[in-house]
């Protein structure tokens, strides 16, 4: 098969798209013939460094394609349309058996402590197959590792309630433009951030009652005015560093803070007293679990989520999307077209065969 993996980590020059070697199959485990692949900051951390990992490893996190090869007792059969939850869980550990197998002792993401999406076949326990039942495959690879996250924050975390206000920072990038959109779907009044004019339109399109430029105006001082003083009830920060001091000023005591990630930065300075004079809540969110995965696939199913997908690149781009995202330049999702054949004549397949 044909796979982007690399071998060290570093930059966008580190992906190679070359042949590999064939997953084989586990007990319990079918083999997914992948047609999409989405890029995810988490595919970003892997390939620079961030997360100590065995190599080579296949980058990519999420992905959609059709059934090739599947167990006997199996209850799904050859052939059929599935995206893949991303998180690999031992099922039998004492958060699993209690509900929260996002929190699994013995999880494993797809493409970071295993070989991932980025490829032209994976082998995948049937656990983590999801039928697709009508979505289309493009748009189903842009939607686990992003809506999942931003539900299981938002909802299953936050408790965020109709009529309370949230306030998403990011929100033109893939995972702020899916906690846009469910904030609305859940009733909340929004007030998203954005960097210009271009990324603003797309929060207002996702659902965004209010976007604030933060190149043009101070975030606190905006949320304040429109909250009369009061602050947001929640505020989703998935940017770390570079915006925590902004969020404090940001909310509203006894609000709750939902901490999915730190694209810009891990550590920051913290004043106590903000968390326990004004009992604010703050929530670490890592994934989800496979039923919430499941809940918002019925709301994309039922067009009431929709992911962004602005960009496009065949596998072999692989590498020029690492850097696009890196850069900024990609609103919402970008996906990965994985052919199911390299033709002998093509200029690519000459050059690794």
């Amino acid at each position: 098969m044909i796979a982007a993996l690399i071998r060290e980590q570093g930059g966008p020059e580190k992906i190679e798209v070359t042949e590999a070697e064939n997953p084989r199959l586990k007990s319990g485990e079918a083999l997914v013939s992948l047609r999409y692949a989405s890029v995810n900051h988490v595919d970003i951390w892997v390939r620079s460094g961030a997360f100590r990992i065995t190599l080579p490893r296949i980058l990519g996190a999420d992905g959609s394609g059709v059934i090739k090869e599947v167990p006997d007792e199996a209850d799904v059969k050859p052939g059929v349309p599935v995206v893949l939850y991303p998180l690999l869980v031992d099922r039998t550990c004492r958060f699993c058996t209690s509900g929260r197998e996002d929190q699994c002792e013995n999880r494993a993401l797809l493409g970071n402590q295993t070989d991932g999406t980025y490829a032209q076949l994976i082998s995948v326990p049937t656990y983590n197959l999801i039928e697709l039942n009508g979505i289309d495959p493009k748009v189903a690879s842009a939607v686990p590792v992003t809506f999942m996250t931003a539900w299981h924050g938002l909802v299953s975390r936050a408790a965020l309630k109709p009529g309370e206000t949230a306030l998403i920072w990011g929100a033109a990038g893939g995972l702020g433009n899916a906690a846009v959109q469910i904030a609305k779907l859940i009733g909340a009044t929004v007030i998203a951030t954005a960097s210009n004019d271009q990324k603003a339109e797309a929060a207002f399109k996702a659902g965004a009652d209010e976007v604030i430029i933060y190149t043009k105006e101070e975030v606190p001082s905006h949320v304040m005015t429109t909250t009369r003083g009061k602050g947001a009830d929640v505020v989703f920060d998935s940017v770390g560093s570079a915006t925590w001091q902004q969020t404090i000023k940001s909310i509203s005591a006894t609000g709750r803070i939902v901490l999915p990630g730190t694209t810009a930065g891990r550590e920051t300075k913290v004043d106590l007293r903000d968390l326990y004079s004004r009992q604010l809540t703050v929530l670490g969110v890592y994934g989800g679990t496979k039923a919430e995965l499941q809940s918002v696939l019925e709301h994309v199913r039922a067009r009431k989520l929709t992911p962004l997908i602005t960009r496009e690149y065949d596998l072999e781009e692989a590498a020029q999307a690492h850097a696009d995202m890196e850069a900024g330049r990609i609103i919402g999702k970008a996906v990965i077209r994985i052919p199911s054949r390299y033709s002998s004549k093509s200029p690519f397949f000459s050059c690794i065969g």
